[in-house]
């Protein structure tokens, strides 16, 4: 990109440390069997919806718990995630996708995406929102690079055991207004949204907008009875499920999946294709900019370098690092990475 660009406002976010003492988000997970049952008979629906992009996103997307679903129909994904260790987990779990260069790793800030406008067809976000201290500018910045679809997983407020606790405590009208609600540790602050609100600021950027699924309907029902009693009532339960995630829809559960249709498709302003890359790394680079300036980026096969910024985005294995706060100068990169290779 020719010139200069300006710096971009970056909003602070506290996120949950996933890297410290040793912490594997995978064992969150174990004994949520009907959770993850709910959401994966969500998402296998979903992406039919989203058609058969050449480019995906998957932003927040962990340890790639949720690549079977899109692996499916995308030629080429992208897993953004803020844990160096989700990321290592991933590269594990997606060894023959990442070799096949089907799959890339990315570690970024979801307020400060290396990612071009429309750099991807498609995307989406989920089990993401409740953790983010700015959603609005998240939101403005994820949907910035997806040119036509993306799936959002709304965490709302008012769903139906949201409004009898905040009733029986007196405080209904927290889950009426149109603030978030947030719960949590100063530190680490959890919130939850009013879908109204979420939806019309997706519609003021520009998205047309689908309530699809209502999720985690009887959430937690599996962890509060007895191992026995969940053997029995599982159909039942998981019956239930199938039947509120259609009736449930903006009321019921804590999870509502919106799916959002740019109204006005764009194509993506490819950047120059870089002689260091191969594969399709070459075509991920064309969609990847310094997220500071937004600027182009110099490639080698270990460290993309943004000029107007002098700042080195380095290749951590099998991710690239486009985190800001672990960015370097070119002096101080300049001992462990390549020369660098101009793009034609």
């Amino acid at each position: 990109m020719a010139g200069e660009m300006p710096a971009k406002t970056v909003p602070a976010q506290r996120v949950v440390d996933y890297d410290s003492e040793g912490y594997d988000y995978r064992g969150f997970w174990r004994g949520r069997d009907y959770e993850r049952w709910a959401e994966a008979r969500v998402l296998h629906r979903q992406m039919a919806r989203l058609g058969q992009p050449v480019w995906f996103a998957d932003f927040g997307g962990g340890y790639g718990r949720n690549a079977v679903h899109y692996r499916r129909i995308a030629d080429h994904s992208v897993i953004v995630d803020y844990s160096v260790t989700n990321l290592n987990r991933a590269a594990e779990l997606l060894a023959d996708d990442i070799r096949a260069g089907r799959v890339h790793l990315i570690r970024s800030d979801l307020a400060a995406l290396p990612l071009i406008d429309s750099g991807v067809e498609c995307a989406m976000v989920v089990r993401v929102l409740h953790h983010l201290t700015d959603v609005d500018a998240c939101l403005a910045e994820m949907g910035r690079t997806v040119a036509r679809r993306w799936l959002v997983d709304v965490p709302i407020k008012h769903h139906l055991l949201g409004r009898l606790r905040s009733a029986l405590h007196g405080r209904y009208h927290e889950v009426r207004s149109a603030e978030p609600l947030v719960t949590g540790s100063s530190e680490y602050p959890f919130s939850t949204y009013n879908l109204s609100n979420i939806r019309h600021r997706l519609e003021a950027a520009g998205w047309g907008t689908q309530l699809v699924a209502s999720v985690n309907n009887f959430r937690r029902w599996d962890q509060v009875l007895p191992a026995s009693a969940v053997r029995v009532l599982r159909p039942a339960v998981c019956a239930l499920e199938t039947l509120a995630q259609d009736a449930g829809r903006g009321w019921w559960g804590p999870s509502q999946f919106v799916l959002a249709r740019r109204q006005r498709p764009r194509p993506a302003a490819l950047r120059p294709q870089p002689d260091a890359l191969a594969g399709s790394m070459v075509e991920l680079a064309r969609r990847l900019a310094c997220p500071a300036c937004g600027g182009d980026l110099t490639w080698s096969t270990d460290a993309a370098h943004c000029a107007p910024c002098d700042l080195v985005y380095p290749r951590r294995g099998e991710f690239w690092d486009f985190h800001l706060s672990t960015s370097m100068t070119t002096s101080s990169a300049a001992t462990t990475r390549s020369t660098l290779v101009p793009t034609r």
